[in-house]
């Protein structure tokens, strides 16, 4: 299994959100983890993420 480092501030944006949706009464779900990690990009479009299925 392959295993990659995500920066500090991807972690902590990533974070934030998830935290703000559960707080909100939603679940966690994988839709939930892809939305967060598109608003990212659309932060911060000269950073790229890349999620292994």
């Amino acid at each position: 299994m392959e295993q990659r480092l995500i920066p500090q501030p991807v972690l902590e944006y990533l974070t934030l959100c998830l935290r703000h949706a559960v707080s909100n009464g939603q679940y966690l779900t994988p839709e939930l983890l892809e939305e967060a990690i598109a608003a990212y990009s659309v932060d911060h479009p000269q950073e790229s993420i890349q999620v292994l299925h």
